[in-house]
């Protein structure tokens, strides 16, 4: 068994050692200064799907995903020259690498010894897969709209004022659209509040196919929608605001035996050199939108006022 000298470093030798760290409920994985593996348990070799023979004796990068293998080793360099004991969740995200190729998401506790004489690291490694999805799952929630699987009032906010930071930084365009269901009261009297809710959540479906990768679906009140388009002058968003106004137009919804048709006014924005925030996009688009109400309703309108006809 390891022993403890004056410090918090232990001393030992490989065949005391083993018998301990197989003892253990999680993976270790021993490296020297070198980054080779030095020593490894059977978890280790369970979780990584490598023999022991394989692992040992090579370079710590095997394990290691390519997007991180220069600051890992960049850390593990920096921890044999200031050790000091890392404790499981002080990393919050990292993976390590199987044989097979795949990522196993994990959480990692660290410490030094003396092994047969030379400085090494000991890593505990746990696998935290369990834990990361109900993390991630939990992050989703808080920033997604139960009914529609849009994103919420506060997300889009955060990715607004994202956007705008980019804006003033690179001078990437991006523009956003605001709408919502032209007298949409009316829609819940008819057909009640399922039909309501059919109406918002086959709206969110049409919109969800034709949105790009980097867009971003927002649902940011009652029946009021939001949809940030990066890297998307203003004239590209019109168009893109005007499909979906007759993508809207011409879906039919049907509620029991009743079928229906709804429209919604949109207005869009663009960011501008005079935008000291995202506040004052979200105010030039609502000013379109309710501009596109009094005109009649059904209808696309620009920050600039020029109005798309039905």
């Amino acid at each position: 068994m390891p022993f403890q000298k004056n410090t918090d470093e232990f001393v030992s030798t490989s065949e005391n050692l083993f018998p301990f760290i197989e003892s253990l409920p999680d993976a270790v994985v021993i490296v020297n200064t070198d980054h080779k593996i030095v020593l490894v348990n059977s978890r280790a070799v369970d979780m990584f799907g490598y023999a022991t023979n394989s692992l040992e004796g090579s370079d710590l990068t095997m394990i290691i995903p390519d997007r991180h293998r220069a600051s890992h080793r960049h850390h593990v360099n920096g921890y044999f020259q200031k050790p000091v004991p890392r404790p499981m969740g002080a990393e919050k995200r990292f993976s390590g690498l199987r044989a097979d190729g795949t990522e196993i998401p994990v959480d990692i506790m660290i410490n030094t010894l003396h092994l047969d004489g030379v400085q090494v690291a000991m890593a505990l490694v746990r696998d935290v897969t369990y834990q990361r999805e109900l993390e991630d799952r939990l992050t989703m929630e808080s920033r997604t709209d139960e009914m529609t699987g849009f994103y919420n009032r506060k997300h889009f906010k955060s990715q607004l004022e994202a956007q705008h930071s980019g804006f003033i930084r690179s001078g990437l365009p991006a523009s956003v659209i605001m709408f919502d269901f032209d007298h949409f009261k009316t829609i819940n009297d008819q057909y009640g509040h399922a039909g309501g809710d059919l109406v918002l959540i086959d709206t969110a479906k049409i919109i969800q196919r034709e949105l790009r990768p980097l867009d971003v679906g927002c649902r940011i009140g009652g029946e009021e929608f939001a949809i940030i388009l990066p890297n998307t002058q203003l004239q590209s968003a019109m168009a893109f605001a005007e499909r979906i106004r007759q993508l809207v137009e011409r879906k039919e919804f049907k509620v029991d035996h009743h079928s229906f048709h709804v429209t919604v006014t949109m207005g869009v924005a663009s960011f501008s050199t005079e935008d000291s925030s995202y506040a004052s996009l979200m105010k030039r688009a609502d000013e379109a939108l309710y501009a596109g109400k009094a005109a009649g309703r059904n209808r696309v309108v620009s920050q600039d006022s020029r109005v798309s006809q039905p």
